[in-house]
């Protein structure tokens, strides 16, 4: 019998940083959402918990749904649609609890007795963290920084307040907040608008360590074989007729910067709008069935990237499928261990919003 006393409350774990845990005991770690409405978000959440069931420090992790407003059968064919796209041994690490008021309404998954028993503690003590007001304000920097970005170097300054905040979804204290940590950059006009007075380096270097922390990043790759060239990829996902979908990393870098020095296609980056619910395990599997989900440190073949502000500013492309920005662009080639290659993008990213 588990006591309360062995219960841990908001944890994290020194392998994976920035997630932090509910509730853990026993090797047992739990993640609570607190009525979950879409299935974006639903699906968002499987797979984080599959990225955390992969290290060896986690026995198994059980998602809790409190007051669902997703019906039973939808999450049986959200389960079944997750099972079909991870490793068997990640799989069966994994558990989800539905609660309505407190009481068990099923169960997804090998959940332990304990963990049945005391899911009422664990939800107990758990913030009211809930789809609408999950997005974090200590994000608010990274955010506005990244549209500010994309304004500069599109010479589309300056943007009025009151246009920022509905380009990045955050309201007017926060978005003051944010400004004032970037004031030294900043140049403020009498009719409420800013604009970059020259790139904040400092800044931006600290958003590219902090990158893995405040983007939502999903990597898969084929295990135990050849991956398919990102190109063809592509034309896959063409025919897929994906909404909301842009293509980013090195593709979207030569868009910009056709004479930037890139060999080849490590990895296909796609940017997608999380506010449309994209099937995101629809996509993979019609790019690849192998492609499955990576773990912590292993370099992905396709990395997905979902942006929740209301904006996406993404640039209309020929080839059947638009291109993700120019910031987002860049900290792909971060990501992907482009350093150089990143740099000479924005040098020229630099040189441009200077004309």
């Amino acid at each position: 019998m588990v006591l309360m006393s062995d219960l841990q409350f908001d944890i994290g774990l020194e392998n994976l940083p920035g997630m932090r845990f509910d509730a853990a005991f026993g090797g047992i770690f739990f993640l609570v959402l607190n009525e979950p409405r879409d299935v974006r978000r639903l699906r968002s959440a499987c797979l984080e918990i599959a990225r955390c069931a992969s290290w060896k420090d986690v026995h198994r992790v059980v998602l809790i749904l409190q007051n669902p407003a997703i019906s039973i059968p939808r999450l049986e064919t959200e389960w079944d649609g997750l099972r079909s796209v991870l490793k068997p041994e990640i799989f069966e690490r994994l558990s989800v609890i539905v609660s309505k008021e407190h009481e068990l309404q099923a169960t997804f998954g090998e959940v332990p007795t304990e963990a049945q028993e005391h899911f009422k503690i664990v939800v107990d003590h758990t913030p009211h963290r809930t789809a609408r007001n999950s997005k974090r304000t200590s994000d608010a920097l990274a955010d506005v920084l990244r549209v500010l970005l994309i304004h500069w170097f599109r010479r589309s300054c300056p943007v009025k307040l009151k246009e920022l905040g509905e380009q990045t979804g955050y309201s007017y204290p926060t978005i003051a907040e944010a400004l004032d940590k970037l004031e030294q950059w900043l140049l403020r006009r009498s009719d409420r608008s800013v604009s970059l007075r020259s790139f904040p380096q400092d800044e931006w270097f600290k958003l590219v360590a902090r990158a893995e922390h405040v983007r939502s990043t999903h990597g898969f790759a084929v295990s135990g074989a050849r991956p398919r060239p990102a190109e063809l990829l592509i034309e896959k996902l063409i025919e897929s007729n994906p909404t909301s979908v842009a293509l980013g990393g090195t593709f979207g870098a030569r868009h910009y910067m056709p004479g930037i020095d890139l060999v080849g296609n490590p990895r296909l980056d796609l940017n997608v709008d999380a506010r449309m619910q994209t099937d995101i395990n629809s996509i993979i599997r019609k790019l690849d069935p192998g492609l499955k989900p990576v773990a912590r440190g292993e370099l992905p073949q396709v990395a997905v990237h979902f942006l929740s502000r209301p904006k996406m500013f993404f640039d209309s492309g020929s080839s059947g499928l638009p291109w993700a920005d120019e910031v987002e662009c860049m900290l792909d080639l971060h990501e992907a261990r482009l350093d150089s290659q990143a740099m000479e993008f924005l040098a020229f990213l630099k040189d441009r919003a200077r004309t």
